[in-house]
């Protein structure tokens, strides 16, 4: 009894010439199939890599509206003459939050 075994994705090339003897062109069966599967592993993981940049930017977009909007607030709100509690309140949020972010260590 006798076994073989080998990893990744194309078989030696001893194994891919018996393939050929067994199976009418099917060495180069097998290197369509390798191309075609690293083709699509390929375009897979730039899917992946675009969906997280683009999560990235509306992240930081949402981040930047939404500090702006404290910040627009606190100046409101100190416009019209509201306790100054809640100007402090508006500004420190997004201060908190990014001081948070810049001294975290992940």
């Amino acid at each position: 009894m006798m076994s073989a075994q080998w990893s990744g994705p194309l078989p030696p090339p001893g194994a891919l010439a018996q393939f050929n003897d067994i199976i009418p062109n099917g060495a180069e069966r097998i290197m369509v199939m390798v191309e075609q599967e690293q083709a699509h592993r390929i375009a897979h993981e730039t899917k992946e890599l675009h969906a997280a940049t683009s999560d990235f930017r509306r992240g930081h977009w949402m981040g930047a509206i939404i500090a702006l909007s404290c910040v627009a607030g606190a100046t409101y709100t100190a416009y019209i003459g509201a306790h100054w509690a809640v100007s402090i309140a508006l500004v420190g949020l997004p201060i908190t939050a990014l001081a948070g972010k810049l001294f975290s260590r992940k």
